[in-house]
């Protein structure tokens, strides 16, 4: 299963957002430049501009950190501070005003959105099975309802558990809906 460590975060009052996005999308081409082959288990990156959230009070960004397994969280962590990527990670590090993160699985569909693409986070409604929900949430990936699918795999942060993608609006019915956003690609 695709996992995706996931940060959410803002910049720091005086920092220009036009700066911030800047030393984001370096960052992620650095991981990019460097990570093919070189960070075992690192399959890509994005960040996202997201508006306020219930878990982040102002505008900010979330990044998708795309890895092979459980073992990959460790070596990315590792490669994104190493001796090649520590100045650039350390100066964005320092513009971060707060953050908080989640784990989460891809269950069905593909990564990353593209441009314009809904997004809807959710919670599992009391007395809905587990296997009843992803039943139904992989069946419309099946007929194009959602393009994606993904599942907290472990609490990191306070974000829902279920983030859907998709071309539009949809309502699950074993599913609480949190949230819902267009995506807007930075880096």
């Amino acid at each position: 299963m695709t996992l995706s460590y996931t940060f959410w975060h803002r910049p720091q009052e005086g920092i220009s957002p036009e700066g911030y996005e800047r030393d984001l999308a370096l960052f992620h081409e650095r991981l990019a430049m460097l990570g093919s082959g070189q960070i075992p288990g690192y399959r890509s990156s994005y960040t996202l501009r997201v508006p306020p959230l219930p878990w982040q009070s102002t505008p900010g960004y979330e990044d998708w950190y795309l890895i092979d397994d459980y073992a990959s969280l460790g070596v990315l962590a590792g490669a994104a501070v190493d001796e090649t990527r520590l100045e650039r990670h350390d100066a964005l590090a320092g513009a971060v005003l707060d953050g908080t993160g989640g784990l989460y699985g891809l269950r069905a569909g593909t990564a990353p959105p593209a441009e314009g693409t809904w997004v809807g986070w959710g919670r599992k409604r009391a007395g809905v099975s587990y296997a009843e929900l992803l039943s139904d949430l992989e069946a419309r990936v099946e007929i194009g309802e959602l393009s994606a699918v993904w599942q907290r795999q472990l609490v990191l942060g306070p974000a829902p558990e279920f983030r859907l993608e998709g071309r539009g609006p949809i309502t699950v019915a074993g599913l609480e809906p949190v949230i819902a956003l267009e995506v807007s690609t930075v880096a």
